[in-house]
């Protein structure tokens, strides 16, 4: 019973990322929802079976490190998308997530409950994830249904788009950090990397409209 249990939470997070990567760049909700459905799946039953295994607690970037590649393949054959917007798109949704995620660690740390017991608990477990969709879900469909987002169009490859790798890396180095790493200071800047990012696409979008 606890296996699927945990399974479902893993699933659920992993969907949320997926989802959010999508939202965030303007595709709808439902659009290859079953197949991030079966993707977070797969994920999920990976990430339970590699629970117990030396080297990945002792590797503990290993399993994230895959996600982040099953992400950006992900996006890069079922949508047809170039893999260095692909990967922006898996950055900016992992972030986002993680962003939700240290927020609500903290909160249950002012409450007397840290890292590891929420880790450790499978109640804590399941109501931190269960919260964090909630507030993923709620922020993702006002934020699309408001007509916000980033570069829906994506444009060939330029060198003025160096800017937007520069910010990838500064996005995946501090999502890998979260592995470790439970402070405010990492919040802080990945919500401004991502509004950075935000600000800077649209300018992009701008300028290819003009």
């Amino acid at each position: 019973m606890n296996s699927l249990i945990y399974i479902t939470v893993y699933t659920l997070e992993a969907f949320c990322t997926i989802t959010a990567s999508y939202m965030l760049f303007r595709f709808h909700f439902k659009e290859f929802i079953w197949k991030k459905l079966m993707l977070s799946l797969l994920l999920a039953v990976f990430s339970y079976s590699m629970r117990d295994i030396t080297i990945v607690n002792i590797y503990t970037i290993l399993v994230p490190s895959t996600y982040l590649l099953a992400y950006t393949l992900f996006i890069t054959f079922v949508s047809k998308i170039r893999v260095v917007w692909a990967s922006i798109m898996m950055s900016t949704g992992y972030a986002l997530l993680g962003t939700v995620q240290m927020s609500l660690l903290l909160l249950f740390d002012t409450l007397g409950v840290d890292m590891a017991a929420v880790q450790g608990n499978l109640f804590f477990l399941v109501l931190a994830q269960v919260m964090t969709a909630i507030v993923m879900f709620t922020f993702l469909f006002l934020y699309y249904y408001r007509g916000r987002g980033f570069v829906f169009d994506f444009p060939s490859w330029r060198w003025k788009h160096l800017w937007l790798v520069m910010l990838e890396v500064i996005l995946i180095a501090l999502i890998l950090q979260f592995i470790y790493v439970n402070k405010l200071t990492m919040i802080i800047a990945a919500v401004v990397t991502l509004t950075a990012l935000l600000l800077l696409s649209n300018k992009m979008e701008k300028e290819e409209g003009l």
